[in-house]
């Protein structure tokens, strides 16, 4: 079967690789469309490409992807509830066994395999462990049936495959504890962004002020739903987002990936005493000083994907909550995926989904 596997910095390739077996326990899965998150572009970008060590040692053949959707092909020996023709989305498999998964926190398991990664449990027997080749930038995958997330009938496949970024959005709209009629801010509004931002939507937010440098995304984020979107590079953010809110946003997320300096102090000035600052994306290293932080009474809090936000995505995609096909601005086959990543490295495509 066809699979992209990451050759060196910059560069995948397509490789002929066997076939998966559906194992005890397990589903064969068919990938319908596998869409790229940020993190895969940073891997394949990333300077540890530069460096010597075992991560280095782990990126070339691994195989990326880990928001897909798929139909199951083969159903594994002692598994009940699946049957050949069931869509399915990704979701995350845990240990049972840590320190979190024993107290009722699987989502936060430290032994347990997520995204790309096999459980070793589903490899064929006597294999070992090699290069991470369980993505799902390929034609087939095998994964875990306990906890797998079922697509209803009217999901489309895209948005199913959307399905994990917008559980990101959920999980950070949750943590911030978004009321209705909060004034939301999104800085950044790349597909991650964006789910945040049809999360916040669903969550009642309101005011939603959608911030980027690029505006084509920002006609986007008003599809998706934002009332108001700013471009960064025209506009004098924090003084026209404290105009429209009176005092400054309640919540700030930060889902950008970009190391120019300052963004976080500046999204710690816009913000409004008692209000939360959350950290969805990668920006870069800030310097905050302790005491304005203690008078203004601000939260900071970092932010990820739980596995257990699948659930409430999938609902609010079936009831027609959120609006994320917008978000797709490309859908590309599995032979144009070096394509696909270079045109989500230099900003040519907002969210891509590769069709294997």
């Amino acid at each position: 079967m066809k699979a992209v596997t990451l050759v060196e910095k910059g560069k995948v390739q397509i490789e002929e690789i066997p076939k998966p077996k559906a194992m005890p326990g397990a589903l064969l899965i068919k990938v319908t469309y596998c869409s790229i998150c940020g993190s895969d572009v940073e891997k394949l970008y990333s300077p540890m490409w530069d460096m010597e060590g075992p991560y280095r040692d782990t990126l070339p053949g691994s195989i990326l992807g880990h928001e897909w959707v798929g139909v199951v092909e083969d159903v594994g020996e002692g598994v009940k509830g699946w049957s050949v023709g069931d869509r399915t989305v990704d979701g995350k498999q845990f240990c049972g066994r840590c320190w979190y998964c024993v107290r009722g926190m699987p989502f936060l398991c430290l032994g347990g395999r997520t995204r790309g990664y096999p459980y070793d449990g589903y490899l064929p027997p006597g294999a070992k462990p090699g290069p991470n080749r369980w993505g799902a930038l390929t034609e087939y995958v095998v994964r875990g049936a306990a906890g797998r997330l079922k697509v209803p009938d009217h999901v489309s496949d895209i948005e199913a495959a959307m399905s994990e970024p917008l559980a990101t959005g959920v999980t950070s709209v949750l943590n911030a504890e978004v009321r209705l009629a909060d004034a939301a801010v999104i800085i950044g509004c790349g597909h991650i962004g964006l789910s945040v931002l049809a999360a916040a939507k669903a969550a009642g937010a309101a005011p939603i002020i959608a911030i980027d440098k690029i505006d084509s995304r920002l006609e986007i984020a008003k599809e998706v739903g934002a009332n108001i979107a700013i471009n960064a590079d025209k506009a004098d953010v924090i003084r026209q987002v404290v105009d429209i809110t009176g005092a400054g946003p309640d919540v700030i997320f930060l889902a950008v990936s970009s190391k120019v300096p300052g963004i976080v102090e500046q999204a710690f000035e816009m913000v409004r005493h008692h209000g939360r600052i959350m950290i969805v994306g990668n920006p870069a290293e800030a310097t905050l000083n302790p005491s304005q932080w203690m008078v203004k009474e601000v939260r900071i809090e970092g932010t990820v994907h739980t596995g257990e936000a699948m659930i409430p995505s999938m609902k609010l995609i079936e009831n027609g909550q959120v609006n994320l096909e917008p978000m797709v601005t490309e859908v590309i086959p599995i032979e144009e995926a070096q394509r696909a990543f270079e045109s989500l490295h230099n900003g040519t495509n907002l969210a891509v989904v590769v069709k294997p």
